[in-house]
């Protein structure tokens, strides 16, 4: 159970969720049903400093996530630094495209850019959750830099486009300005958020400037109105809130397993994103429920703001900031997420055993990085994790002196040893929560071939995460110090694991290893001048 006070925070949290979800669209609902006064405020110049805001606490999240992007081998952090910076620019653009600011008055690149940063934002960011193929990875990590500054330039020529084009729009407001400030109580004329005063303009409107505008302006212009009103912007609004959903899903189910700062305040901006977009597809333009959504903007970003900086001052850096965040792969969060009882276990097993103290650590970690680079979802990490820490915790029943013995073992010692497998497994599996790492525990010592044991399982006989775990085990055995044995380089090590590859082990498992080790696994085996004795002696992991 958990302490009182854990259950009081989050108690406090999960009602502050809450609130987030219903307060604001039960707000929207009482203003465009007439409950509340939902009046029009016109206000252009406070509109393009609120939105230029927005458009700037977006850019520093960019920022942010762009640094991090260039520190950590993980797409999920580049899409994260595409979404903000997607949501800043252009956003910026619908600041800067402000009828009656810096252009001469309605247009469609102001209303188009609202529905176009809150798309880009929501696909980027619904990517982000996702686990692409290693070799897709791979790819993309490798060009992230040019991906970036394409997608920088991208957006640059969008505004680019926007500004000169929206110079062309029609000057007047005064026509249509009346229909709003006139706003009676019926909303029913008034849904589309993006009305002619806004930015949402007619093909007569285009027409009465075509004499002075020149034709690819006025083409243009006619494409960004269209995207801006009806019916391309009610299906770009219903694109963004379901991909919206994915993500407040995945940051929902991230909260539950990992409440830190970063992933709650994540799920609030989601929920804050989600919302500002309904807002944004149903209510008039300049009326208060349409400023609405510009206020649900602005306190995503300041939630996001705020849950990294805590973070960072939990965590210090960058870094341990986004890897919190991301749950799929990131082995310091797996580490932190494991319970004492197994640390604690871990420790009693490796105390008995001084060649191989850290091993279960090592395995653990290779297992997951396997497991990452095969694809397999963060549940299967965990499990991988938790299951490299247990795997030989059987041994801790057998006598010192067999464990320590510099010579070769007796048929009856090594039985013993060979028992380890199933000892671990009657430890573990008395613990409801470790019944997902039992395969990996009693058969990491199965071979392909049926030569392995304790049961002498062959081929797809022995489950996967199994498998995994032999070829860790075995790469981290060759290359640790034991007592009949020096350590062998990486390169050897892995030279016998594909000597073995199809045979005993798992030839994917293998290949699979072998890209974390040329990539990501940061050992080094320093030679030693103890003598290599006892070539044949079975590996004993």
């Amino acid at each position: 159970m958990r302490p009182h006070g854990q259950l009081s925070r989050l108690a406090r949290v999960h009602w502050r969720v809450g609130v987030a979800g219903v307060l604001p669209l039960a707000l929207l609902g009482l203003l465009l049903g007439q409950v509340l006064p939902d009046p029009a405020w016109q206000v252009p110049v406070f509109h393009f400093y609120l939105v230029s805001l927005v458009s700037f606490l977006a850019l520093l999240l960019a920022l942010a996530m762009t640094l991090a992007a260039s520190q950590i081998d993980n797409v999920r952090v580049l899409f994260l630094a595409l979404a903000f910076l997607g949501i800043s620019s252009i956003f910026l653009v619908h600041a800067l495209t402000t009828p009656g600011v810096l252009v001469p008055g309605a247009n469609g690149w102001v209303g188009a850019s609202a529905r176009l940063s809150l798309l880009i934002g929501a696909v980027m960011l619904a990517l982000s959750t996702l686990e692409a193929q290693p070799v897709i990875q791979r790819w993309i990590l490798r060009h992230r830099g040019w991906i970036i500054l394409a997608a920088f330039l991208l957006f640059a020529l969008y505004g680019l486009v926007a500004l000169v084009s929206a110079q062309g729009a029609p000057a007047s407001m005064g026509s249509v300005s009346g229909s709003v400030t006139g706003h009676g109580g019926n909303h029913s004329s008034g849904y589309d958020a993006y009305s002619p005063v806004y930015g949402s303009v007619t093909d007569e409107a285009v027409a009465q400037t075509a004499a002075g505008t020149s034709q690819w302006r006025r083409v243009l212009g006619q494409v960004s109105s269209r995207l801006a009103g009806e019916p391309a912007g009610g299906l770009l609004a219903g694109v963004t809130l379901a991909l919206l959903g994915v993500v407040g899903v995945h940051y929902w189910r991230a909260y539950g397993r990992w409440n830190g700062p970063l992933v709650r305040s994540m799920l609030l901006s989601t929920i804050f994103l989600f919302q500002a977009q309904v807002s944004m597809a149903v209510a008039p333009a300049w009326h208060l429920s349409w400023w609405e959504y510009h206020a649900l903007l602005l306190a995503a970003f300041l939630t996001a703001l705020a849950g990294l900086a805590r973070e960072y001052g939990e965590r210090g850096s960058l870094r341990g900031v986004v890897e919190g965040l991301l749950l799929r792969d990131t082995i310091q969060h797996l580490q932190r997420e494991y319970v004492e009882v197994i640390a604690a276990l871990c420790s009693a097993v490796e105390a008995k055993d001084v060649y191989t103290r850290g091993h279960s650590t090592r395995v653990a970690t290779l297992a997951a990085l396997i497991g990452q680079e095969l694809g397999l979802p963060p549940e299967r990490l965990r499990i991988l994790y938790q299951a490299g820490l247990l795997h030989d915790i059987g041994k801790i029943g057998i006598p010192d002196a067999v464990l320590h013995k510099p010579a070769r073992l007796t048929d009856e010692e090594f039985a013993l040893i060979k028992q380890h497998p199933v000892r671990s497994h009657e430890i573990i599996r008395h613990v409801r929560s470790f019944a997902p790492i039992v395969p990996a525990v009693r058969w990491h010592h199965e071979r392909l071939d049926g030569s392995g044991y304790p049961d002498g399982l062959a081929g797809d006989e022995i489950p996967l995460d199994a498998r995994i775990m032999a070829a860790a085990d075995v790469f981290d055995a060759l290359t640790s110090l034991r007592p009949y044995r020096a350590p062998l380089s990486l390169e050897e090590a892995l030279d016998v694991l594909d000597q073995e590859a199809g045979t005993r082990l798992d030839p994917e498992c293998v290949s699979a290893l072998r890209q974390v080790v040329a990539v990501r696994w940061p050992v080094e085996t320093a030679a030693t001048s103890l003598p290599l004795e006892l070539e044949d002696q079975p590996v004993i992991a």
